[in-house]
């Protein structure tokens, strides 16, 4: 449904010229939830409003449903843009107008019947669980009220595509989560295209199917999210997905033994590891650090352990651990937490 090719849009910045988004191809599949996923500058926001042509590329092509929009005229334009609806970072609602009103504005131009819009509104509403917020104003409601408002308007004209522009990051953890739950519901119930940029990893895990990483302008890791997150291959990927392990110095020095981090996928997650290598190779483990979690309903596991034996003992645990397991690396010192 999208697909941007060898897109490029520079800035003049003074007398320099800045390439905000550096030779971008990108795929994006009909029905799937697409994160873009950077740092503050990176080029996501960017990148995002090439989709709908608020900003026009310098170079390359962006694809809606096979039809190149970059050189569209502004009367086709708008007809492209009836298909795209966009959700923003901070609500963006009119305050003099109630939620209901900031619902049917969207819905008049969309050129919507007036003797169809109310029902609209009260369907839009119960979507978003706020049929009961119909008649108040915008600043009678919390933020997370004003972003499902938002969702709501963003939908009202039954888009394909739906664009959010960093549309958590101003909500606490759990309201983020409420409006995670809500894009995924409308995602499986209408198969909209979602585009989400965001820098929140927590809203990545639980939200995206696929993932592109943005650095300075350039896509630097395009994958499956479960495999962003279970084996990051760039060293920026890497930095953001990786969490440091808080285990105490003073327990790393006196543990002995040879301590390995171990990361594994899939249904090896739920293999007994642990017990097997003990009664295998004759050694003693101790767990220092573990946990499970679930991306995209597939866990990916980390496990730190000690392993105490004689040195071809250790050395054959190891190695039986390094032919069963996605990842195994000796635990470094610096990760330990004083």
């Amino acid at each position: 449904m999208i697909e941007l090719k060898n897109v490029t849009v520079n800035f003049k910045k003074k007398k320099e010229i800045v390439k905000a988004v550096d030779n971008v191809s990108l795929k994006i599949s009909q029905g799937d939830i697409f994160g873009i996923v950077g740092g503050s500058g990176a080029g996501k926001s960017t990148l995002l409003r090439t989709i709908n042509g608020l900003q026009k590329p310098t170079s390359g092509e962006v694809i809606i449903d096979g039809q190149d929009i970059t050189n569209l005229s502004r009367k086709e334009l708008r007809e492209v843009r009836k298909n795209i609806g966009i959700i923003f970072q901070h609500f963006n609602l009119i305050s003099r107008k109630t939620v209901g009103e900031n619902i049917e504005f969207a819905l008049k131009i969309q050129r919507v019947p007036e003797n169809q819009r109310g029902a609209k509104v009260k369907e839009l509403l119960a979507l978003v669980g706020l049929e009961d917020k119909e008649n108040v104003y915008p600043r009678e409601l919390s933020g997370g009220q004003k972003q499902r408002v938002g969702i709501a308007r963003a939908i009202a004209s039954n888009p394909k595509i739906l664009l959010c522009d960093e549309a958590t990051s101003a909500l606490d953890v759990q309201t983020a989560k409420e409006i995670v739950e809500i894009l995924k519901d409308i995602n499986k119930k209408f198969g909209i295209t979602i585009v989400f940029i965001t820098h929140q990893l927590e809203v990545a895990k639980e939200l995206f199917k696929n993932i592109a990483v943005i650095d300075s302008g350039k896509i630097v890791e395009n994958n499956s999210s479960y495999e962003i997150f279970a084996n990051p291959t760039n060293a920026l990927t890497k930095k953001l997905v990786n969490k440091k392990i808080d285990i105490p110095k003073e327990v790393v020095n006196n543990i002995g033994g040879n301590i390995v981090t171990l990361i594994y996928k899939g249904e090896d997650s739920l293999e007994p590891i642990i017990s097997t290598i003990n009664e295998r190779y004759k050694v003693s483990t101790n767990i220092l650090h573990g946990n499970i979690e679930y991306i995209q309903d597939k866990p990916i596991g980390i496990l730190v352990i000690s392993i105490n034996g004689n040195n071809h003992d250790v050395s054959s645990a190891i190695d039986y651990l390094e032919s069963t397991i996605e990842t195994v690396k000796y635990y470094k010192e610096e990760e330990a937490v004083v």
